[in-house]
């Protein structure tokens, strides 16, 4: 039996698919000390050390990393030139703050887990475990606010698919919806995000005839959700 039901969730999985999935990463540590580039490069990394080894650069203590309006924080971070790829560890936080003039917003994302990974040479990223990710939107004027969290055991996101998958005690939170599932496939080609695993979604809507707002609940082993048009349906 299928229901269907609008639902009111923010639109979270484009804002960390435009944040994780367009990540490059490049490192390639200068072959003289007083070496100055042509030119500013895209990502910068600073640290409190640097050992180089092998192809791989060890940095520790305070590491930044910054590329544009994005920002990765940890205390320790594996950077490789050759296949290109990066492995942040010790409480690594991603932080990304956009300004988006169409709507008067500005938005904040961050993405916090035990490890974080990417992989540049295969567009991949991978945030494991105790994942959580909290997104933010303030109007220019600060009359409008609204969340959205959403925690998970495991992040993976596939930058040439477009595809963000989060797997193990997925949770989505926000200011009048909840959802829970054992997975959540999120498809930007499509707009579509897939709750699956003993799903259900609680949220409210507006009754037409009475003006109020009603709860709503959604449960099945899979919920499918357009984020476009803001409709669901459990099966």
């Amino acid at each position: 039996m299928k229901k269907q039901v609008k639902i009111l969730l923010a639109t979270a999985f484009l804002c960390i698919a435009l944040s994780v999935l367009a990540s490059e990463i490049s490192f390639e540590p200068a072959s003289t000390t007083f070496y100055i580039p042509d030119s500013k490069p895209d990502i910068v990394i600073t640290a409190n050390t640097m050992l180089v080894k092998d192809g791989i650069a060890t940095l520790e203590g305070d590491v930044r990393a910054t590329r544009a309006g994005d920002i990765l924080t940890c205390n320790r971070a594996l950077v490789s030139n050759s296949p290109r790829w990066l492995l942040a560890s010790l409480t690594p936080r991603i932080y990304r703050r956009e300004t988006i003039p169409e709507q008067k917003l500005i938005r904040e994302t961050n993405i916090e887990a035990r490890s974080i990974f990417f992989d540049s040479d295969k567009g991949r990223f991978n945030a494991s475990d105790s994942v959580n990710v909290k997104i933010e939107e303030r109007s220019w004027d600060l009359a409008t606010y609204s969340w959205v969290i959403i925690t998970a055991d495991e992040m993976l996101g596939f930058r040439d698919h477009k595809r963000l998958i989060f797997s193990g005690n997925v949770r989505i939170k926000e200011k009048d919806s909840y959802g829970r599932g054992h997975r959540l496939d999120y498809l930007q080609d499509t707009a579509t995000a897939i709750l699956t695993g003993d799903a259900m979604v609680e949220t409210q809507e507006l009754n037409k005839k009475t003006g109020k707002m009603e709860k709503r609940r959604l449960e099945g082993q899979k919920i499918t959700y357009n984020t476009e048009t803001k409709e669901a349906v459990s099966e």
